[in-house]
Parts: C-alpha cells; structure tokens; sequence
C-alpha cells in the first residue's frame, strides 16, 4: 500500500509540474484590427473603420494607426489617445478621441516586462530581437507582439501623413505632403506591433514592424519610418499574468 501511494503522489507531482510548465508556455495576447493598409493605399479607401469614442480604453490600452482621411497619426499608450496632425506651418499634437480611423491595431497589456538591451539595432534587426526576447519571455513568435521601447535613438526618421494637402491620390502623395523629418538623440517613447502574418494589414509588405513614437515632453508624435539605436535601451514585452 505505501508503494502504491509513493507512485500516485509521484505521478500527481509529474501531472502538476507538466501543467505549471504548459501555463508558462505563452502568454495571451489579445488585440484588435480595424481597417487594412491594402484597402488604404491600393483602394484609397480612407473612411473611418472605428470611432475611437466608441472603445472602451482603459489604463492597460495600447494602439496606433491612421486617422479619417489619413488627416492624421494616432498613438494610444495607458488609455491616452494622443493624436498628430501635421499642417502646413505647424504640426498639432494633442488628446482627442472625437475622431474616426481609417487604420487602427489595439491591445489590452496588463503588465510589462522590461528587458535591459546594449547592442545596435536598424528596423530590420529589431524584428529578430523581438523573436528572440519572445523565446525568453513566453511569447509566441508566430502571433501578434505588443512592445514598447524607451531609448534614445542615434537616428529616428518619422512622417506625420496628410491626404487632405496631396495633389495626388495615392500613399506617397499622401506621405509626402504631411511632415517628415528625422530625430537624433532624442528621447522617445515608441510603442509597436510585430506580426508575421499582417502585412498588408497593419504592417507595410516587407516588413513586421509597425511603430509610432512620442518624444518625452510630448511634444511631437509620428510613424516610424527608420531608426538606429545603440548604447543602452530599454524594451517592453507583455508579461505573463501571476498564477
């Protein structure tokens, strides 16, 4: 009889240490799409797909995309909907969710985990960081991936989009006649999504990445077009919920 209770108490040791280990495997991240970039370059459909007083954002919000009429560039970071309108003489930065969007991704983050980094990254090379720290760090490569970044980039490239001023009807026009410009050693908030599977979605062909930054004193908002970052920086991972 105490071998036959030693073995059930191993065996139920094993099955509890085998669903502890399947819990840690990833972490759930929810999110939601609204609008596609395929439809906005190639269709020119820039109609709003979702009001953004119609969402319930809470502290644990996060998002970016395009505003109605690519008037515009939207950042949500803790539930702030932070806006950027780039006119001819002045580029408009403030909170206002009293607007539609053309293209917008969001997603629900109770929690972060911050990775301490020190190597040089490019666009590029970020998307093999972010598959390697989603190794570490109970995410799945393979699906939609929220971050964050705090750094102060050697070199960021941004443009703030505005159809309303393009003489032309299609996505460069519309990039080219809102503002454009480039950062250096400034510190920023950037907040992103990787997708390996949404190009033409949310994320531009070629490409898993979609970031938008704000400076530190809040004074400028953007698309991330390029960037190189080295020294020390800090990335922000969705952190997997306490048992």
């Amino acid at each position: 009889m105490k071998s036959i209770n030693k073995r059930h108490i191993t065996l139920m040791a094993f099955f509890l240490l085998l669903g502890c280990q399947g819990e840690q495997k990833s972490v759930k991240i929810s999110y939601q799409v609204y609008g596609k970039l395929i439809e906005i370059m190639q269709q020119n459909q820039l109609q709003a797909r979702v009001n953004l007083n119609d969402l319930q954002l809470g502290k644990n919000s996060y998002g970016l995309g395009a505003m109605e009429g690519l008037q515009g560039e939207i950042l949500i970071t803790q539930g702030e909907v932070i806006t950027s309108v780039a006119n001819p003489d002045s580029i408009l930065v403030q909170n206002s969710n009293a607007f539609g969007a053309a293209l917008l991704v969001t997603t629900e983050v109770e929690d972060w985990q911050e990775v301490e980094m020190n190597e040089t990254v490019d666009l590029k090379s970020l998307e093999s960081v972010i598959e390697d720290q989603a190794e570490t760090s109970n995410l799945n490569a393979n699906d939609v991936i929220p971050f964050k970044i705090e750094a102060n980039p050697k070199i960021l490239n941004w443009h703030i989009i505005n159809a309303s001023l393009a003489e032309e009807q299609n996505h460069q026009a519309y990039k080219e006649s809102g503002r454009t410009g480039v950062l250096e050693s400034q510190k920023v908030e950037i907040i992103g999504f990787y997708s390996k599977n949404h190009q033409g979605v949310f994320t531009h062909h070629g490409s898993f990445l979609h970031l938008h930054f704000i400076t530190a004193d809040g004074s400028l908002m953007g698309h991330v077009d390029d960037l190189q970052i080295d020294g020390n920086w800090k990335i922000y991972l969705p952190k997997a919920a306490q048992p």
